[in-house]
């Protein structure tokens, strides 16, 4: 039972450690001798200390080595690198890692797995990596695609300005990928008349976002949701909530599981792969097929971020990814810490432990966090739920539901609104500080509490027992 919380313990805490350091292309995956040298004698200090905990230290041990070389070989795989030096490249060849987006100037952001680059004096050779890059194209490239662009590197050298781009190959599943979503979108525009109510749907159920997605999106950013707008597991639990339903009705309880995944594989498959979508849909078709228990979640969440990263090491180098693991990994933090909280605050307690995880990621990135999410975002997502349902009955039924989704967009706007103004500005690094501070000291506050009153009601009921025998006695006597 010991053992069995030190493995909990462990999944949550390195888990998403991992994915911190290798989306920061940190130097600290870069000596794994060192780094298995020192595991094994703090795993042999470990074993004289607790010398009856010598399986969960072997598994541990062994775990944290295996994340460890996984982690070091996706990060390397990530990291730029060019046959000439950098600020001599003029012209860059990849394959796309996800589908692109659309940015506010206009551009289209592309991530690109490098294959080869050339110089401005016409030398070619190869290249490795993931870059980002900007583009005038008008329409939006769908991942795997093949291209060719030429143009310059941004000052710091973390952006690609394509001045030129050539698409010179897409695969046939690619091009069916395409098609689908081009009819869809059509049938959006005919089904929708209001335009921004329109792209929160396109944005739900496909992943495309346009010009008057904008403003909603920069509320949920500054109200700390801005994880409800983009396609992650929670979208995809609708799918697999909806599909299930219908399965085990049709099917029995047991083939209902396993046929309930035709849906949300072919939601994943036509939203393409987004590494939130797949840690979702790997984490489900892992708690298929994992035995059950208490761990049952702890194993499934590290066996899917294992796999993810063998599958798309390229996905590390994806914010996205680190946010839906350090996400999740709060989900289970809250889960682990078993203290007492009414049912109707649950959503607020998961929420606390969400932001605590996924705070730093947002610092890194964008240098502030925000705390409105904590209140907003169960409110929001369950908004979110109900206009994904209205939006995929307004696809498939015509636009008498259109007006719902309309209705639930305005609602989401003023709730946004409601956030960014109360919380609006976000909180730096000691503004971080001071929240955990807090949550520790409510935690440990609670944990004191429920043991004090645990005691009390033991010598109360140990009190009880002893008067009744005692009377039991002098009745007999």
């Amino acid at each position: 039972m010991r053992g069995s919380w030190y493995v909990r313990f462990g999944i949550i805490t390195v888990v998403p450690v991992f994915f911190y350091t290798a989306t920061g292309a940190s130097f600290l995956l870069d000596f794994p001798i060192f780094f298995v040298l020192g595991e094994f004698f703090l795993a042999f200090l470990w074993f004289q200390i607790c010398p009856h905990l010598k399986k969960t230290i072997l598994i541990l041990s062994t775990a944290l080595v295996l994340f460890y070389m996984v982690f070091s070989w996706a990060s390397q795989n990530n990291r730029v690198g060019f046959a000439f030096a950098q600020d001599r490249i003029v012209s860059l060849g990849g394959k796309l890692v996800e589908d692109s987006l659309l940015s506010r100037s206009g551009y289209q952001l592309l991530r690109v797995s490098l294959v080869d680059c050339a110089t401005n004096d016409g030398a070619a050779g190869s290249a490795k990596g993931v870059v980002s890059l900007l583009s005038e194209v008008g329409e939006v490239l769908v991942s795997g695609s093949s291209i060719v662009c030429s143009g310059s590197f941004s000052d710091d050298g973390t952006l690609f300005f394509a001045e030129k781009l050539q698409v010179t190959d897409i695969p046939a599943f690619a091009l069916l990928r395409r098609r689908v979503l081009h009819h869809l979108e059509l049938r959006f525009h005919a089904i929708f008349p209001h335009e921004e109510s329109r792209a929160l749907a396109m944005m739900l159920l496909l992943g495309r976002s346009s010009d008057d997605a904008f403003s909603l999106k920069d509320l949920s950013l500054s109200s700390g949701c801005a994880h409800i707008l983009a396609l992650s597991g929670m979208h995809l639990q609708f799918f697999l909530s909806l599909s299930s339903i219908v399965c085990m009705h049709l099917f029995s309880k047991r083939k209902g599981r396993y046929i309930a995944l035709v849906v949300p594989l072919l939601f994943v498959l036509l939203a393409g792969p987004k590494p939130s979508l797949v840690r979702a849909m790997g984490m489900y078709l892992c708690s298929l097929f994992l035995w059950k228990g208490s761990s049952h979640s702890y194993y499934a969440y590290a066996c899917t971020a294992l796999v993810q990263t063998l599958l798309f090491p390229e996905s590390l180098s994806s914010a996205g990814c680190l946010f839906s693991y350090a996400a999740y990994g709060g989900l289970l933090c809250a889960n682990f810490i078993n203290l007492y909280r009414p049912k109707s605050i649950n959503a607020l307690f998961v929420s606390l432990f969400a932001v605590l995880f996924t705070a730093p990621a947002s610092l890194l990135m964008t240098g502030t966090w925000q705390i409105a999410g904590i209140f907003i975002a169960p409110l929001a997502s369950l908004l979110i739920f109900w206009a994904m349902a209205l939006s995929l009955l307004a696809l498939l039924f015509g636009s008498t539901f259109a007006i719902g989704v309309e209705l639930l967009y305005h609602v989401l706007l003023s709730i946004l609104e409601i956030g960014s103004r109360c919380f609006g500005g976000g909180f730096s690094w000691t503004g971080y500080l001071v929240y955990l501070l807090v949550v520790l000291t409510c935690l440990a506050t609670i944990g004191y509490a429920e043991r004090v009153l645990h005691r009390r009601r033991r010598n109360s009921y140990e009190l009880e027992v002893r008067v009744r025998f005692t009377d039991s006695n002098n009745q007999t006597a």
